[in-house]
């Protein structure tokens, strides 16, 4: 996964994945069980340190390559700036984005987790009413 282009189609696919769980939850749509939960709780927490590690590299990401005058050079160089920092589908603005939902994916978690205790005691509680 080398190729730049496919490097920020992966974190844009991570971010809409996040921004599922999100919704969902905000609907009250989403549960998990705890143990599950917990473990997806420590992934996206380790990627809201990874994205910010990131954020603090992001000058030397941004920094044009240098490849000569040529043609070529001139267009690769230009391409390599474009993927890193050029648009709302660069590496950048993929990285804040996630940045920015990480949190928010663990609320969602947390939210998911209560939810599904909440679910699971309902149904104790039921079957031990209909015993």
């Amino acid at each position: 996964m080398n190729d730049p282009q496919q490097v920020t189609k992966s974190l844009s696919d991570t971010n809409d994945a996040m921004r599922g769980i999100i919704t969902a939850a905000n609907k009250g749509e989403f549960t998990i069980t705890p143990e599950a939960g917990e473990e997806l709780i420590r992934i996206f927490q380790e990627i809201e340190d990874w994205t910010q590690q990131v954020q603090n590299e992001m000058g030397v990401i941004k920094q044009r390559t240098p490849l000569g005058n040529s043609p070529a050079g001139e267009a690769i160089a230009d391409f390599n700036q474009q993927v890193a920092a050029g648009d709302e589908e660069s590496f950048e603005e993929m990285i804040l984005r996630i940045r920015d939902n990480a949190p928010k994916v663990v609320q969602a978690l947390r939210d998911g987790i209560r939810l599904y205790q909440e679910t699971d005691d309902g149904n104790a509680t039921n079957l031990g009413k209909q015993a």
